[in-house]
């Protein structure tokens, strides 16, 4: 049985303003496992995995993301982590909405040959089932498309950690059934998935559930 520790948040106190978001809060996060992180709206759950994601401050405590205490947050040791260690899955998408698909897949590809890259996003939209001309914008896709669209930026990106916000919240039944469908199928590859959510559908497929209270 694997009881290895992904990410660790020790004492994390975090006010914004004269409001106390966190205060000594304390999580750990298994490795090669699906936690999810429930609350209501204004709880802060998104405020910590932007906190582990290293793309918020946070005022004192620790976090360790294997074993490692994390840099501040706009060091070059940071954005080496945001761009190697962790993926990002947002309700909003976190797209390029004026670019195309071929744009929004080629950040997943920076170290890729240029003329392996068309293969890699045939092959990765392939999987995601997103059957759209790579030159096609982005604000011409439909909700569910634009989250496959992200699922398959995930998948070209050579990430250890995914991080997703809400990454069910706007979307239909069907198309909710399908994303957390496929970050079963990413856990399974060895990746260590942390979603936030309202969704209590989530427990269906984690192993590891908290719930964080006002």
């Amino acid at each position: 049985m694997n009881n290895e520790i992904a990410i660790k948040v020790d004492n994390l106190n975090k006010k914004f303003k004269d409001h106390v978001i966190f205060e000594n809060f304390s999580l750990s996060i298994p490795k090669d496992k699906i936690t999810t992180i429930f609350g209501t709206s204004g709880s802060g759950k998104s405020t910590l995995l932007n906190i582990i994601g290293l793309l918020e401050k946070y005022d004192s405590g620790k976090i360790k993301i294997f074993g490692k205490e994390t840099p501040k947050m706009n060091s070059r040791k940071a954005m080496k982590i945001r761009r190697s260690t962790i993926s990002y899955l947002f309700q909003n998408f976190g797209l390029i909405e004026s670019g195309t698909i071929y744009d929004n897949l080629a950040i997943a590809l920076e170290y890729v040959k240029p003329e392996d890259k068309i293969l890699e996003m045939e092959k990765s939209l392939s999987e995601v089932g997103l059957h759209k001309p790579l030159n096609i914008k982005v604000y011409n896709l439909s909700g569910g498309e634009k989250q496959r669209l992200a699922i398959a930026m995930i998948i070209l990106k050579p990430s250890d950690i995914i991080l997703a916000d809400e990454p069910t919240g706007s979307l239909d039944h069907e198309n909710r059934d399908y994303i957390m469908s496929k970050l079963v199928e990413l856990n399974k590859k060895g990746k260590t998935i942390v979603i936030v959510s309202h969704d209590l559908k989530f427990k269906e497929i984690s192993d590891k559930c908290v719930e964080i209270k006002n």
